[in-house]
């Protein structure tokens, strides 16, 4: 009964996932106007604003305009709703479980942004990291520091590539892995970031962008991050793997 209630809650918080990562980057008011096409800007009803049955009651239409509503809209939602049931199966009614929450949350807000505009606003990055920080310094890691090491580290590895080879990474992808470098350490960030570039090429083959161009990356080191999670709390404890 828990599941089904988080699962409702994380299909619903998926829809103001979209909604954020629609307006912020282009500092539009998350509040007003309500819900809306963006192609006829008439406002949508209450029943069409239910989360994934709005996108099925719709039949994937407007139907003022007959413009085709994306398909972003209902993957959000749903997988927003599946990562917080997985994170309550990894960790239930916790202060982690509130804590990879918050995180997940972020990284659908990136991906949204990234998708739409290749860009993440800093802003977003601003609220977020200290609710991390606040977090770490409970919740501290096995070695309390390495959290911060880890950000030094990743900042410094990020900064040499940047001298060597301008642009080759964006900010927000950068910042993105400092997040995770603080949050779980050395080796975990070190694993993701091999697990994304392994995403990222096989994302830019599948979608026919070319390595040497400008493509959104958040979602091959949020499919990391994500794949890490499952593998970290779900995997190595099932099989009694350990370190």
């Amino acid at each position: 009964m828990i599941g089904i209630f988080v699962f409702l809650a994380g299909i619903t918080m998926g829809s103001f996932f979209h909604l954020v990562g629609e307006r912020l980057p282009v500092k539009r008011s998350i509040l007003f106007p309500r819900s809306h096409c963006t192609a006829c800007k008439q406002p949508l009803s209450l029943p069409k604003m239910i989360p994934l049955l709005s996108y099925a009651m719709l039949k994937g239409v407007c139907k003022h305009c007959g413009t085709r509503l994306s398909l972003l809209y209902p993957m959000v939602e749903l997988l927003s709703g599946s990562l917080f049931l997985l994170m309550y199966k990894i960790a239930g009614v916790s202060f982690e479980g509130l804590f990879l929450v918050i995180l997940c949350s972020l990284f659908m807000i990136a991906v949204v942004s990234d998708l739409l505009y290749m860009r993440v606003p800093n802003e977003l990055f601003l609220f977020f990291f200290p609710l991390f920080v606040i977090y770490r310094t409970l919740e501290p890691l096995l070695i309390w520091w390495e959290g911060a090491a880890s950000l030094l580290f990743c900042f410094l590895m990020f900064y040499s590539l940047e001298r060597f080879k301008p642009n080759s990474m964006g900010g927000a992808d950068m910042k993105l892995f400092g997040v995770l470098a603080f949050c779980f350490g050395f080796k975990p960030f070190l694993l993701i970031l091999f697990l994304s570039c392994i995403s990222g090429m096989v994302y830019a083959k599948v979608f026919s962008f070319r390595l040497d161009e400008p493509f959104p990356f958040v979602p091959a080191i949020s499919f990391s991050f994500w794949l890490y999670l499952c593998g970290a709390y779900i995997i190595l404890p099932f099989t009694g793997s350990t370190g």
